[in-house]
This record gives structure tokens, sequence and C-alpha cells, in this order.
């Protein structure tokens, strides 16, 4: 069970993952679903390591330092640049007052 991965953290799972986040969880297969799952702990454990994502002084550590891993975001933020697998331009989409950024290319949509 997850909660509270949050949007950046999501974006940047489903891009490592090549999943769209459109895609419901129910056609997942359990190894597909172990696999995102990784991604997931490989995304927060990068971030953890760098400090996390810092994008105002209300994200901050207890010494007031910001975090660094937004410099190596492949998904949140890059509406209009290029995919870095790719080359793709990167896509926003609002979603729930919130957005989502993907590869149009390689994060399909699920078929209607």
């Amino acid at each position: 069970m997850i909660s509270g991965v949050g949007n950046i953290y999501a974006d940047e799972a489903l891009w490592r993952a090549r999943v769209h986040y459109e895609r419901p969880t129910a056609t997942f297969t359990r190894p597909r679903t172990a696999e995102l799952l990784g991604h997931v702990r490989d995304v927060m454990n990068a971030a953890l390591a760098v400090g996390g994502t810092s994008f105002d002084s209300l994200y901050v550590n207890v010494n007031g330092e910001s975090g660094y891993f937004d410099r190596s975001l492949d998904a949140y933020g890059r509406e209009g640049l290029p995919c870095r697998r790719c080359g793709t331009p990167m896509s926003r989409r609002a979603w729930m007052n919130r957005s989502s950024y993907f590869c149009p290319k390689c994060q399909k949509a699920p078929r209607s």
C-alpha cells in the first residue's frame, strides 16, 4: 500500500516506468506493479539523498537549506522541453487541481 507519494515524485516514477498517469491500475500485472513500485522507491531515495525538491522557501530542511532534486527531474515541470529519453516535447495536463507531466511518446495514453 502506498499513500502520499506526491505529484512530483509520481510523475518521475511514471516517466521512469513509461506509464501514462491515466492508465487504470486494474490493468497492471503483478510484475508491472512491482516495477512501478521499484521506480517509486528509487525516485524517493534519489530525492532524499539530495534533500528533496525545493521550489520555494517553504520547503527547506531544518537548517533552512533547499533540496536539489529539482535539478534532476525528468518529467515534472518540463512542459515543452525534450524528453530526456526520446526527444519528444514533454506535455502537461491539468488534473485534480494539479498538473501531470509526461512524454506523449514514451508514456502512451490508454485507449478509450
